[in-house]
């Protein structure tokens, strides 16, 4: 495995970090809009839910991130290089 790929990894992690956050982020907006329907005010809950509908794609990356980064040989490949760097230095 080469330094790239390891830092492909940790990329691709922090990616993960920052789509869960923003998925997050849309159920609370999706909350607040309900919390706004139900006090009869429904014009700041269409505006609420017509912001979290774009965050609704930041659903899919996760899964499929966390899959290909918690893969065993990923895991195994990534584990043997840094051993392998840390008995150079």
């Amino acid at each position: 495995m080469t330094t790239f790929k390891v830092f492909l990894r940790d990329l691709l992690g922090l990616v993960l970090i920052l789509s869960t956050v923003l998925a997050l982020f849309s159920l609370l907006l999706d909350l607040t809009a309900l919390f706004a329907y139900l006090h009869h005010d429904s014009g700041h809950a269409s505006l609420l839910l017509h912001e979290s509908f774009y965050l609704l794609v930041f659903f899919i990356p996760p899964y499929f991130i966390g899959k290909y980064i918690n893969r065993a040989e990923v895991v195994q490949a990534v584990e043997d290089f840094l051993l392998m760097k840390s008995k150079q230095s």
